[in-house]
């Protein structure tokens, strides 16, 4: 027996040392806002949990609010004054308070300010040789960054370095990606009021968004590649973003639309959304507690403090409901035994309890993706962003309805709210869309951590189509269309002349005729 024993021992040693084990060093480097790194840190425990070793990217002000959960992750800090900046733009852009003064038409102006100062953002961090230093020491095998605009400029570090790099976000570009599309069909990205059935209006204004989309870089800035990689061929960033070993969309086609994709995209669904843990013990006693079940209501993370207006008409709202209300907001409640408050909830464990009715969102992608594997329909009460477009689609695959927080009564918003609980067709089709994505999409994590893991082994060449390969001009064609408009002007000229030939033959014969007339 000890023999044997001592012969397997030898034998597993003789294999370990034939047999590497197989761990990549992974970089991951989401957006600075909590919303991004919480579903950035769960693909990346979703990495460690296959053996790699795992970096996350944090500004100091991030690093503090403890978000990454898993010990495994490494933290590479960067940003010390950050905090104070990312507070002070949201603020300046106006994006929250436009709303609420109702300047929502401001709201381009603001996304596209927010836009602007991300991309000096991005040369800072650039700047920063410390930083620098700490990712080129790591010598990573994968460099994985968020896909939205602001982000999508800091691919110009692992162009510097030389690392392979992933992009996963909460859209699917199709300009970024290189997907052949008709704008009749696919909006170049999130609009108000826009779905899969446009009007001619709508097509118009997504053919001509599109085209500007793709001749100018609006929302990056291919300067930082020629400034911090000079060494290198210059390349714009949406060249760069192109040659992407990967692309992971935290999209589906059952809460979004069907829409076209290459090989090399792959859609997991909201990495957020999981199995609901226990409640701490007040959250669990106050719904325990509720005969009628509970309604779950948050602005996200980013809009805790709301108009007093605004907070009194919500407040009486509540009130006329049957269930108690779990919600999160900056203010204290007045109806403390029908209405919890605090500026911090549980929202995806409270998402999961089986006395959960109905959740009162402004529709960010995150809680979204959380109701939706829970199985519980949405009040949308969107406030800036792609919340609209998430509000909008809501209402048109009936999974709940959508109103105007400024400009809905309390009455109608409490009516609004008993149509979504009492009406069984909003949770039905909510309970039958979360069986569907959990069947389709499983562990949303997960899915990422596998394809991010295939890239590493076998990378993503094989799934990259030629499109993604060719430069904007060529996949755009315009060297095409340039020959055939050349040659239909050169073919017009041709033909002009010709006619102009032909008419002066006729004049020449109908002169002559007359002359010998005379």
């Amino acid at each position: 027996m000890i023999a044997s024993t001592l012969r397997l021992l030898a034998a597993a040693a003789l294999l370990a040392t034939i047999l590497p084990v197989y761990s990549k060093k992974v970089v991951f480097y989401p957006a600075p806002t909590a919303s991004y790194v919480i579903y950035h840190s769960n693909i990346a425990s979703a990495m460690s949990s296959l053996g790699h070793d795992v970096w996350i990217c944090l500004p100091r002000y991030l690093v503090v609010k403890n978000l990454v959960k898993d010990p495994a992750i490494k933290i590479v800090e960067y940003g010390k004054d950050m905090g104070d900046m990312v507070a002070k733009l949201f603020k300046s852009s106006g994006l929250v308070d436009n709303f609420w003064d109702g300047k929502q038409s401001e709201e381009l102006a603001s996304l596209y300010k927010i836009y602007q100062e991300s991309t000096r953002t991005s040369a800072a961090i650039m700047s920063d040789e410390s930083f620098l230093e700490q990712v080129r020491d790591i010598q990573a095998d994968l460099f994985v960054l968020d896909s939205t605009g602001p982000s999508i400029s800091m691919i110009v570090l692992p162009y510097k370095l030389g690392i392979p790099y992933a992009l996963v976000g909460t859209m699917h570009d199709v300009i970024v990606a290189r997907v052949p599309f008709s704008p009749a069909a696919t909006p170049p990205f999130p609009r108000p009021g826009f779905s899969d059935q446009m009007s001619f209006s709508q097509r118009l204004q997504a053919t001509i968004l599109s085209a500007v989309l793709m001749t100018f870089e609006i929302f990056c800035d291919s300067s930082l590649v020629s400034t911090f990689v000079p060494e290198k061929p210059y390349d714009s960033i949406t060249n760069l973003a192109a040659k992407a070993e990967i692309f992971i969309a935290e999209l589906d086609h059952i809460l979004d639309y069907p829409r076209p994709m290459l090989p090399n995209t792959k859609l997991i669904g909201g990495s957020s959304a999981s199995a609901a843990k226990p409640l701490a013990a007040e959250f669990q006693k106050f719904v325990n507690e509720s005969k009628h079940g509970i309604v779950v209501v948050s602005f996200g993370s980013a809009v805790v403090d709301i108009p007093p207006v605004i907070s009194e008409k919500m407040t009486a709202a509540f009130n006329q409901l049957d269930q108690r209300v779990v919600w999160r907001v900056n203010i204290t409640s007045p109806e403390p035994n029908h209405i919890m408050t605090s500026k911090w909830i549980p929202q995806n464990d409270l998402l999961g309890q089986e006395k959960t009715r109905l959740f009162v969102s402004h529709c960010g992608k995150n809680g979204q993706y959380e109701a939706l594997y829970h199985g519980v329909p949405i009040l949308c009460l969107p406030i800036y962003g792609d919340q609209f477009y998430n509000a909008e689609r809501i209402r048109i695959k009936e999974f709940g309805l959508s109103a105007d927080v400024r400009s809905v009564s309390a009455d109608q918003l409490a009516d609004l709210m008993k149509q979504i609980i009492n009406e069984s067709k909003y949770t039905g089709n909510m309970k039958k869309a979360s069986r569907l994505y959990r069947e389709l999409y499983k562990v949303p994590m997960k899915e990422a951590a596998f394809w991010l893991d295939h890239v590493m082994k076998y990378g993503g060449d094989y799934m990259r189509s030629s499109s993604q390969k060719m430069p904007l001009y060529q996949f755009m064609l315009l060297d095409v269309l340039s020959v055939i408009l050349g040659f239909s002007c050169l073919l017009f000229v041709l033909l002009f002349f010709l006619v102009k030939l032909c008419f002066r033959c006729c004049r020449r014969k109908g002169n002559s005729v007359k002359v010998k007339q005379s």
